[in-house]
């Protein structure tokens, strides 16, 4: 579907690591699918030119671009470094996308989309942009939780200094240009920015993508399959690092608790590389020896071995988001539309809390949780009928057409209110 003008082309800007070759790997983050997805909404437009993958190289001293093709997509490949001078970074930017743009003929202004804000700072102007924050803000981060449990969730002290600075350096860049917008998927990420100055008028909401994959895998893993079938009741999540802000503890902590009860509980957490076992053997001590046969700790599962996963678990499965902090969640609404039965923290810093109904949250602490397992395990309903419900009532908002109903509605939003403010030519400005 090619849209008339003032629909502007669109060039997405994404980390390198979070675009990989194949779309089906397992994803670093849930923001990956969240790229993908508004790839395809510009792609099916007729209105995509391709991508930026950056990548940082400390051992450059100038920026290096070049093009190449991945997934069949046009992509120009950013190496560059923070050290570089802010204008070097900003004209490769620039450079990138112009060959983009000449590479497939296209002529007239376009919009970058950035993924997150890492590179927002150096975004240059002549160029209309809307950006999606993706991470945790660090400033709402310190304002809502302990100092101390800083460095737990962004690495170490020093990791969250530079993801500081430069969110800063974005979030002035968003206040002061009237050419920069912001695609929002999250109330949390609204509520910041709009705190912190940025025009609400050029904050537009986009609902949730979550494509769901065809039934075309079995789950391969023997073990894991064993694991899973063997179970009356699976409680479990899935996560794409196994940080502070998944919370996993509770999950481990609470389903040894509902155990103590003589809730037949089997307890399943999937996370992080599989040859980087540290967080899960941390998780694995934390549960009794006595209850360690019903624990198992697996690393990452590709797209499609995840919903081989949910398709497996629908009748004795219960999903748990047990987070601290997400700007959004995917993987619980993947799980949820899928048809698996799942529970959500009642938390204002967790945003998918909102598109489940009360009955499918739970008071953020062991025994709420505790208490949650018990009820959908005693429900008269079952496991089953419970996920099924679920899944019908979140259908209704949340779904990849929505999601691009609404993209391609803020998109043509931004495209005429950049044309109106498009950046004049010199001379124009002197005269």
């Amino acid at each position: 579907m090619n849209h008339p003008d003032p629909h502007l082309a669109g060039i997405i800007v994404v980390n390198e690591r979070y675009f990989p070759d194949d779309e089906q790997v397992p994803a670093h983050v849930g923001a990956t699918s969240f790229a993908r997805s508004v790839l395809r909404c510009l792609q099916r437009a007729g209105l995509s030119a391709g991508a930026i993958l950056y990548k940082r190289d400390e051992e450059l001293d100038e920026p290096w671009v070049h093009l190449e093709r991945r997934s069949g997509v046009l992509c120009a490949i950013l190496r560059f470094n923070f050290d570089m001078r802010d204008s070097a970074v900003g004209d490769a930017i620039a450079g990138a996308a112009n060959r983009l743009l000449a590479e497939q003929d296209i002529d007239g202004p376009s919009m970058l989309y950035y993924q997150t804000d890492a590179l927002l700072g150096f975004h240059p102007e002549e160029f209309a942009c809307c950006v999606t924050h993706h991470g945790p803000f660090v400033y709402d981060f310190i304002g809502t939780f302990p100092a101390v449990a800083t460095g737990w969730a962004f690495g170490d002290a020093d990791k969250a200094l530079h993801l500081l600075k430069y969110q800063e350096l974005g979030l002035d860049k968003v206040r002061s240009s009237d050419r920069m917008f912001v695609l929002q998927h999250s109330h949390l990420q609204r509520r910041h920015l709009v705190s912190r100055g940025v025009d609400e008028r050029r904050i537009l909401a986009v609902r949730p993508p979550i494509p769901l994959l065809d039934a075309t895998e079995h789950l391969a893993d023997e073990a894991l399959r064993d694991f899973v079938d063997d179970a009356e009741l699976l409680v479990f999540t899935a996560v794409a690092r196994l940080d502070y802000f998944k919370n996993i503890e509770l999950l481990v902590d609470a389903g040894v608790r509902a155990r103590d009860r003589g809730i037949p509980v089997r307890i399943l957490v999937i996370g992080d590389d599989r040859d980087d076992d540290t967080a899960r053997e941390l998780l694995r001590a934390r549960v009794p020896a006595g209850h360690r046969a019903d624990f198992l700790a697996a690393g990452r599962l590709s797209k499609p071995q995840l919903h081989a996963l949910f398709r497996r678990v629908k009748e004795n499965g219960v999903f748990v988001c047990p987070s601290r902090y997400e700007t959004l969640g995917i993987t619980p609404l993947e799980a949820a539309l899928s048809g698996v039965c799942t529970l959500m923290t009642d938390s204002d810093t967790v945003e998918a809390r909102r598109f489940f109904p009360a009955a499918h949250r739970f008071a953020p602490s062991r025994d709420g949780l505790a208490d949650a397992i018990e009820r959908m395990h005693t429900s008269h309903l079952g496991i089953e009928q419970l996920g099924k419900e679920l899944q019908v009532g979140i259908s209704a908002e949340v779904s990849e057409e929505n999601f691009e109903r609404d993209a391609l509605r803020a998109w043509g939003h931004f495209s005429r209110a950049a044309r109106r403010l498009a950046v004049r030519p010199v001379a124009d400005q002197a005269s």
